[in-house]
């Protein structure tokens, strides 16, 4: 198994409060003008959850050929055979708002080839995913800001960790905190894995679940019906020192905040910021990317986001959201083609 290189890195809030009372508009820090809070309440819609969907199908024609080459490829060749399956399905620019189009290019995504290249590191991770099932995976990773991990660790509150929507992530930041010894626990929907049907919950999404639980601590699974039981259990943790980890998105949670990258809004849960703040633990921002001249991972866990100096909850959640998007920056122009949520980017409306 390869070292791991350490170094240096570059529901009891209160929900109903956070609109009971909209605070006066405020500026926050971001990567342009300053911004008004852009904090949503989610409406989910109501239904049964599909027995069997096209995305299972898709998913199911797939698997073969991915685990073929997951065994029978060399790693260094994985990049090329995912290109060439992007390039079969759909991807445009066309119909897009000229502002978020404006951020793409800012950060060097010019043309469809480079939306390929976006998809084609999902279906990479797919392929580690299942190398890892059928045979083990064994990647290079250096693992930095191993400090804010142990200073955490030392103060006794464990830290919230929040996870970048990058395509590497899921894996890759689970090994390297479990070779370096942090106990780590992974909050996710019930959902979590290939696809969102009850087929693929049943019978595909293990997949990757179980390559996942061989480095993480455990699964605390979000019960929509009960949401406060995950949130009391990830407080348990914390307050036992340990590590939760929560991926950034908008896909789960009750309060939704949008932040800015560029002429764009990224939106995402407010649920880990919240989560720290009301365990007194440190919210740490992580990045995972791959450098492609090398092979190597990256897993980066950068300085707490600071939660304490802000009495408004409203104006928390949304600072730290701004902060969280700012520190995607040198990331995004490092490993442009590996942040899962381009597609997802909004031009951005001040509220």
């Amino acid at each position: 198994m390869p070292a791991i290189g350490h170094a240096s890195s570059a529901c009891a809030l209160g929900i109903g409060s956070l609109f009971a009372r909209r605070p006066p508009v405020s500026k926050v820090r971001g990567w342009g003008p300053g911004l008004e809070f852009n904090i949503r309440k989610r409406k989910r819609a109501s239904g049964a959850r599909k027995i069997f969907a096209l995305e299972d199908l898709k998913f199911l024609l797939q698997l073969p050929a991915l685990a073929i080459v997951s065994r029978l490829v060399p790693e260094r060749e994985w990049r090329a055979i995912c290109l060439s399956m992007a390039r079969l399905g759909g991807a445009s620019f066309a119909n897009r708002d000229s502002r978020v189009l404006q951020t793409f290019r800012s950060f060097g995504l010019a043309g469809n080839d480079d939306l390929r290249g976006v998809r084609a590191t999902r279906h990479e991770h797919h392929i580690q995913i299942l190398r890892e099932r059928l045979g083990g995976w064994n990647p290079a990773i250096a693992l930095q800001g191993i400090e804010h991990l142990e200073a955490a660790q030392d103060a006794g509150h464990g830290a919230v960790l929040w996870i970048a929507h990058f395509s590497f992530n899921a894996l890759a930041a689970k090994m390297a905190f479990a070779r370096a010894g942090f106990e780590v626990f992974h909050v996710s929907r019930p959902e979590h894995g290939f696809t969102k049907s009850r087929f693929g919950i049943r019978f595909l999404n293990p997949i990757r679940i179980g390559a996942e639980l061989r480095y993480a601590a455990g699964r605390v699974v979000i019960d929509r019906a009960d949401p406060a039981a995950s949130m009391n259990e990830a407080r348990r943790l914390l307050r036992a020192n340990k590590f939760v980890s929560i991926t950034a998105g908008a896909w789960e949670g009750e309060v939704l905040v949008t932040a800015r990258i560029g002429e764009s809004g990224m939106e995402v849960a407010s649920g880990a910021p919240r989560l720290a703040r009301i365990a007194g633990a440190p919210l740490l921002p992580v990045f995972v990317g791959r450098d492609d001249s090398t092979g190597q991972l990256h897993v980066v866990v950068e300085r707490p986001i600071d939660l304490s100096r802000y009495r408004d909850k409203a104006e928390m959640i949304q600072s730290a959201a701004q902060e969280f998007a700012d520190r995607h920056l040198p990331y995004l122009q490092s490993w442009p083609h590996q942040w899962r949520d381009w597609e997802k980017l909004t031009a951005f409306t001040s509220r």
